[in-house]
């Protein structure tokens, strides 16, 4: 097994690695196992264990969350118990083997799920042709449909009561508390796109669902350009607006003919969309959603930015992330200029 100082990058990411491969060893029944390290992000740090897991075709892969994360709060055995539910219900997720709310022994939780055997396009999809793209895509929308089918279907309590609500005002109040909490001076555009929010927020339709809250094709693993073979991630999910996702998967592009994650252009995916759910699209609703999509992607930043600041953070990668969420902000305020009207005056 690997010792924590074999290796300074991953002892980067806070974890008692020794007790870590002791947890995992124990909840599989087995000595002898590989971690590899595949990779951290806002929410997550995960790694992959090998070894003799004939029950698991020779691989698991175990999720970690940070003991200090921007997207508080947050359960690994919440998730799981969506996970579970999901699964249930037809919607392609990685099989759960093992969880816990809290151990001990790593002073957080985990997740132990099955690998899925797929792969994770980036957008764009470069390498696969244009058929195939659109192939992708299609079924990328079908597969959002599918999900927020499950209005009307009973789930445990379990399985979002963990989640912040997905609402219009649970959204925007999650993020301004959050970051209120933290002291940080917002920039001017960040302030101006709070304001609009909440001057221009929607009454809540009530059609609440499941929300991914983290739709995007990185969070897709494929078996072939027509099939899905998991939906990953689920952290940031809970129940409310439907139009969280469509806005979050939506949040770059302007036009009709700009192209959602560069494999389907908007107009596109919204007529699909509204087929395949037979609802019409609420415009105005969508770009607010949209608006409020990208802010919150703005605030996990800023969040992440300060706990880094106040030492319970140390990834750098949020630092890097201030100049993307620059040019997203012009995105968002293009969407609210079209919204409002020309007349209204926007910072440059």
């Amino acid at each position: 097994m690997h010792k924590p100082e074999d290796n300074p990058a991953e002892q980067h990411w806070g974890i008692d690695l020794a007790a870590l491969d002791a947890v995992v060893s124990e909840r599989l029944g087995t000595d002898g196992l590989h971690r590899e390290l595949l990779g951290g992000g806002l929410s997550q740090t995960t790694f992959r264990y090998t070894g003799e897991l004939p029950a698991h075709g020779g691989a698991v892969i175990v999720r970690i969350p940070p003991l200090h994360g921007p997207l508080e709060p947050y359960s690994a055995s919440g998730e799981a118990a969506l996970s579970e539910w999901l699964n249930t219900q037809g919607i392609p997720v990685p099989e759960v083997i093992a969880s816990a709310a809290h151990e001990p022994r790593i002073d957080r939780g985990y997740l132990i799920a099955e690998l899925v055997d797929g792969y994770v396009v980036s957008d764009g999809a470069p390498g696969i042709d244009d058929a195939a793209k659109t192939v992708m895509a299609h079924a990328y929308v079908d597969q959002l449909v599918a999900l927020h089918g499950l209005a009307d279907v009973t789930r445990p309590v379990a399985a979002l009561e963990w989640a912040p609500p997905k609402t219009a005002r649970g959204v925007v109040e999650r993020w301004t508390r959050s970051l209120a909490e933290t002291g940080l001076e917002l920039p001017d555009f960040h302030v101006f796109l709070t304001d609009w929010l909440v001057a221009r927020m929607p009454e809540d339709a009530g059609a609440h669902t499941v929300v991914h809250g983290d739709y995007r094709l990185g969070n897709v693993m494929w078996s072939a350009p027509q099939t899905i073979a998991a939906v990953l991630d689920w952290e940031e999910a809970g129940a409310g607006d439907p139009y969280f996702d469509l806005g979050w998967t939506l949040m770059g592009t302007v036009e009709p003919h700009d192209l959602m994650m560069g494999v389907l252009r908007r107009d596109e995916f919204l007529a699909r969309y509204a087929d395949k759910t037979g609802n019409p699209i609420d415009e105005r609703r969508l770009v607010w959603w949209e608006v409020a999509a990208g802010w919150s992607r703005i605030c996990m930043e800023a969040k992440a930015i300060a706990l880094l600041s106040s030492g319970h953070y140390s990834d750098l990668r949020p630092l890097l992330s201030c100049y993307i969420n620059r040019r997203l902000s012009i995105v968002l305020l293009e969407k609210i200029r079209a919204f409002e009207g020309s007349a209204l005056p926007i910072p440059s």
